[in-house]
């Protein structure tokens, strides 16, 4: 397994990123506050005003896992050998996660080995929790809105879709 750090994409608030993560059996996208110059008062949080946040949307996802470690406990995580550290993005290379959901598929009596080579494991690191998900690709778009704000969007294009 080899940890890399994907840089450049945005910055994470380090006080509060607050991740939000709304999910289907298709679609999923991971919301957060990332550092913005211009707000300077965090009682704007949780609010209408127009605030740093990102969206990742992972597209054809597999799996997700959001929890612990935070930022305290991080070090007791086995990908903390490999150099994860708090507020950041990674691809984990040659993924035991992905080698564990394999083995678990391999009892489907279509399995196909040549559907996983598409796959990759990505992990965000935040202050009190970790986001992980195996998914094809995904997108980064920067907003100017809350993050419940930006979810509310998220939800009613999700649903306009489905009905």
């Amino acid at each position: 397994m080899r940890l890399v750090e994907i840089k450049g994409l945005f910055e994470m608030d380090a006080g509060a990123p607050s991740p939000l993560i709304i999910s289907n059996d298709t679609e999923l996208v991971v919301c957060f506050y990332v550092d913005n110059e211009v707000m300077t008062d965090l009682s704007e949080r949780n609010t209408g005003y127009e605030i740093g946040v990102v969206v990742i949307k992972f597209k054809g996802y597999l799996y997700y896992n959001f929890g612990l470690p935070g930022n305290e406990t991080l070090r007791g995580h086995p990908y903390y050998k490999l150099g994860i550290k708090s507020f950041g993005f990674y691809e984990l290379l040659d993924s035991d996660l992905i080698n564990k959901l394999k083995q678990i598929e391999k009892v489907h009596p279509y399995y196909n080995a040549a559907k996983w080579d598409g796959f990759r494991h990505f992990i965000l690191t935040f202050h009190d929790n970790m986001f992980e998900c195996v998914s094809s690709e995904f997108d980064v778009i920067r907003e100017e809105m809350s993050v419940y704000n930006k979810a509310y969007s998220v939800l009613s294009s999700i649903a306009t879709k489905h009905l």
